[in-house]
């Protein structure tokens, strides 16, 4: 092995992930993505101790020879197998050495803690180590960015109406076909944390539990008028917004409103995106595709539930949108869907 040279005498050399190294999991291969040798080849890394060796050290690079060998034989490669195991993982270009005056550019992917998406198999969370490693690296987000709230913002002195249950109240309440499709879409059914993470459990399924939309009603009275309202999946429970209250919702809710052409006892239900709680959470483009198969999931829920409660649902088109991401923090998120559910509400109510 090498080392470097300085006048107050030997420093000891350090690895790390190879800077231009990425794994990508394609059409059931593990391919060897190295832009420095022109492209990709495959590679075989079943056992998970190897997965579980390269993604400690992608968490915490520059590791010395000696912890190196310690950090192979926690991961659960024999201790026989270890010299040989690492001097593989040079051969493949996954391991370098690191001089101290030429460490990996900042922008190399698997000096990012979310180069982990590429460095992983499919996750079993049965498993209570690797729940704990997920909790260490979420912890490490959470000392510099916390973590985004898995509800909605929204002012603890707005006025709420609580919403009937599908089940559990009796029937006959003005809200009942609301307030059941709203609840079997969207309400939260419990806490569902993850060390510092925020989450929640709700009927549909979604991508680690991110369920990264909120929702926004605006309802149809027997009066002519129109209210805008946020709903509160926790309390299960529309928070009312008067005039001049958060535009970022009522705005696009009153307009699709109008597009609509609501009649007496209807009420819309629109889906702004909440993006950060997948991006916080999940630092790779990977994770995007499963946003709209989470959309898709609340919006079948949505369908299926107006179908149980007997109401007419349909499909309200949405303006056209800018970029999906960013936006003033605490702010509701460009609307993706809407759908107008027709006799939502009594009209007498």
């Amino acid at each position: 092995m090498e080392t470097t040279t300085r006048p107050s005498g030997p420093v000891e050399e350090r690895w790390a992930p190879a800077g231009s190294a990425g794994l990508v999991h394609w059409r059931g291969r593990w391919l060897l993505d190295v832009p420095g040798r022109g492209g990709a080849r495959g590679v075989a890394l079943g056992d998970p101790a190897v997965w579980r060796l390269l993604g400690a050290l992608a968490r915490r690079p520059g590791r010395t020879p000696g912890e190196l060998r310690l950090l192979a034989q926690e991961a659960g490669v024999p201790a026989h197998a270890v010299a040989g195991c690492l001097t593989s993982l040079e051969r493949a270009g996954l391991l370098r050495r690191e001089a101290p005056d030429d460490p990996p550019p900042r922008d190399a992917p698997a000096l990012h803690d979310w180069a982990l998406a590429n460095l992983a198999p499919p996750a079993d969370y049965r498993n209570p180590a690797l729940v704990d490693d997920d909790i260490a690296l979420m912890t490490s987000y959470a000392d510099g960015d916390p973590p985004p709230p898995a509800l909605p913002d929204l002012s603890e002195h707005a006025p709420r109406v609580h919403l009937p249950h599908p089940v559990a109240d009796p029937g006959g309440h003005p809200l009942r076909v609301l307030g059941g499709v709203l609840y079997l879409s969207h309400a939260v059914i419990d806490d569902a944390a993850i060390g510092p993470l925020p989450r929640s459990r709700r009927v549909p399924p979604s991508h680690g539990a991110a369920h990264p939309f909120d929702l926004s009603v605006g309802c149809r009275w027997a009066d002519g008028s129109t209210t805008v309202h946020a709903y509160d999946p926790d309390a299960h429970a529309l928070a009312g917004l008067a005039d001049g209250d958060r535009p970022d919702v009522a705005g696009p809710v009153r307009r699709l409103a109008a597009a609509a052409a609501l009649r007496p006892g209807d009420a819309v239900i629109a889906v702004h995106l909440a993006i950060r709680r997948v991006q916080w959470r999940y630092r790779t483009g990977a994770a995007y595709p499963t946003v709209f198969l989470d959309l898709g999931h609340l919006l079948e829920a949505l369908r299926g539930a107006a179908e149980w409660h007997g109401a007419a649902v349909n499909d309200v088109p949405v303006p056209a949108r800018g970029p999906l991401g960013g936006g003033e923090a605490g702010a509701a998120g460009p609307v993706l869907a809407a759908r107008v559910l027709r006799t939502a509400v009594d009209e007498g109510s």
